[in-house]
């Protein structure tokens, strides 16, 4: 007569399949999440990239750029940017004829300027310094 598998044999194998299982459902998922990440991390640039517009715009019809943060579109902007749970600060120089938007998010930040400038934050654009480097 042929014996089945024993308890233990049984128990190994469920056990052996069981990890199986989860290593597989992990690993996508973990690589989901830096996929997202990333996604997130890039539409915060592509959204910066949108506010120099908006900024270009608000100052050619205002002729200085002088309460740009309450622009209707700018606002827009900044909401999707803390939706993708990023935060945004925004100075406008003293002659109002300069700003610097900075956004920072969990990988890194992000400035942009009046002078076209696009890139990594090195921590320059505050209330003091209207541009990004």
């Amino acid at each position: 007569m042929i014996e089945g598998p024993s308890n233990i044999e049984r128990v190994f194998r469920a056990s052996a399949i069981l990890v199986v299982f989860l290593i597989s459902f992990s690993i996508p998922v973990g690589i989901s999440f830096a996929v997202q990440e990333d996604a997130r991390n890039m539409r915060i640039k592509m959204d910066m990239e949108q506010l120099r517009n908006w900024g270009e715009v608000y100052h050619l019809e205002n002729k200085s750029y002088r309460g740009m943060e309450n622009d209707d579109n700018i606002k827009k902007v900044f909401a999707d940017i803390k939706e993708m749970k990023g935060a945004t600060s925004i100075f406008v120089g003293k002659d109002h004829n300069s700003y610097c938007v900075k956004a920072i998010f969990r990988k890194g930040s992000w400035c942009v300027d009046n002078t076209g400038h696009a890139g990594k934050d090195d921590g320059v654009c505050s209330q003091y310094v209207t541009k990004c480097d």
